[in-house]
């Protein structure tokens, strides 16, 4: 037989094996019937979830028993009437909420909650998911809530608290802020934790009003309209907490003795009103060790009395402190970093400003104790000139505004100043993108030293 047909002969071959490949192979894709794509799931023989009615296994539990619920599906409405500790298997656990008649009830003190998922199907919910009055000794812990509505309403609470819970706003994100529930709404309340909680896309993450003896600890709020909400607090305490991308971070309203310590407040500009941290008619506040970045505001404080803002980091804000009619202020140990506006103060008494750190100080420090002999003041000009004409802003940093401020400065004497400012940052720390940046770079140099070592060895070798 020619060679010819032997060529042929194999390519016929190799053609009958490549046509029994089956398509998905070959290209990557399902098998397609005729033009209809995947056959739809017939609804016919569609298994439906099974659900547990929940309220006879809460009945049948006794005092101060314990209630194990199994992996599955159950259903409300769930009203608690005595002391007892409810546990599930965290996500394979989950609580449907389909009416308003099936929220949750803790009548009785001493309730244990923990460890499942409530799914919160109302389409136009009213009542809160979880509902109490009148307790003590509650402990919500491990919660995963979805919910349009209020996830916990705690009215005349003592001696609670809400652990390493999840609250989702359920809805549409299109939805106004106004029309949402809170993730926790507190009222005329005693001795309450919530700790190290997640609350995203609500009204107010946790609103508090008229309670006393407050910790709030290590939560997370973000897309909200404000995150950490209080209004006639006593002792409170807030540390170690996060704030992204709400309307305000820490809204302290009308209240006394309050310490606000070791925050993360990011990104609030959405609004004309958006800050980090707003204070209004408070006595006895501790601002201190908090990380103030990227807000229109960073921290306002406005008709309050005896605040002491130290140690802070107050970066990248539009205005970085924003003083209103307050008075007996202490601001120490700050750095401002990367602000358009350091100090904007607007009728308040003479604060005590002192050994803060300014990006924008041209000091000089005579007797080396790292403070300089030359006060520094924030000018208020470029900020005045915006709100006349808000175009500007787009001029910020350039050397005409930098020229015009100085023919402003004829008012110094009336600005506030720092008169032993600091040579160095009183908290020196990298942001992120800087140590990535940093990071980077060291990578790259050591490529490049092992990349002159190898061609120096290479030469040496051929030499």
């Amino acid at each position: 037989m020619k060679k010819w047909s032997w060529a042929l002969l194999l390519w016929l071959s190799l053609l009958v094996i490549v046509m029994q490949i089956p398509a998905d192979i070959v290209y990557g894709e399902e098998p397609k019937t005729r033009g209809y794509g995947k056959l739809p799931e017939s609804k016919l023989f569609r298994e439906e979830t099974s659900y547990t009615d929940i309220q006879p296994l809460i009945d049948a539990t006794p005092p101060n028993g314990e209630l194990l619920l199994e992996a599955g599906h159950y259903i409300g409405p769930l009203t608690v009437s005595q002391p007892i500790r409810i546990s599930g298997q965290g996500a394979d656990t989950i609580l449907h909420i389909t009416e308003e008649g099936q929220t949750i009830v803790l009548d009785a003190s001493f309730i244990e909650l923990k460890h499942m998922v409530i799914s919160d199907e109302r389409d136009e919910p009213i009542a809160p998911v979880i509902a109490s009055s009148q307790q003590q000794g509650l402990t919500m812990e491990n919660l995963q809530i979805k919910t349009m509505a209020t996830a916990f309403e705690w009215m005349e609470i003592k001696q609670s608290r809400i652990v390493d819970t999840e609250i989702v706003w359920n809805g549409k994100p299109s939805v106004r802020r106004s029309a949402r529930g809170n993730g926790i709404y507190l009222h005329s309340s005693d001795d309450i934790a919530f700790l190290r909680n997640s609350i995203q896309g609500m009204y107010d993450g946790i609103y508090s009003e008229s309670s006393e003896r407050l910790v709030m600890r290590e939560n997370t709020v973000r897309n909200s309209r404000y995150a950490y909400h209080l209004m006639y607090a006593k002792q409170a305490d807030l540390t170690d907490n996060t704030s992204e991308g709400n309307i305000v971070g820490l809204m302290i309203m009308t209240s006394d003795n309050v310490v606000l310590q070791r925050n993360q407040l990011t990104n609030h500009q959405d609004n004309a009103n958006a800050g980090g941290i707003l204070i209004y008619d408070v006595l006895n506040a501790e601002i201190s060790y908090n990380n103030v970045a990227k807000n229109r505001i960073g921290i306002n404080i406005e008709r309050s009395e005896s605040i002491k803002v130290h140690h802070n980091v107050l970066q990248h804000n539009f205005v970085s402190l924003q003083l209103q009619r307050a008075d007996e202020l202490f601001i120490e140990h700050n750095d401002f970093v990367g602000n358009v506006t350091n100090v904007w103060d607007d009728g308040s008494s003479v604060p005590t400003i002192r050994y803060n750190y300014w990006d924008t100080l041209q000091g000089l420090d005579y007797d080396g104790d790292g403070y300089s002999e030359l006060t520094y003041s924030s000018a208020p000009f470029f900020l005045a000139l915006i709100e006349r004409r808000p175009s500007f802003q787009l001029l910020f940093g350039t050397p005409g505004i930098a020229f015009i401020e100085e023919l402003y400065s004829a008012q110094r004497e009336q600005w506030n100043a720092d008169l032993s400012p600091s040579m160095v940052m009183n908290r020196p720390a990298m942001d992120e993108a800087s140590r990535l940046s940093w990071g980077m770079l060291l990578s790259w140099l050591m490529a490049g030293a092992a990349a002159v070592y190898i061609m120096i060895k290479m030469r040496r070798e051929e030499g």
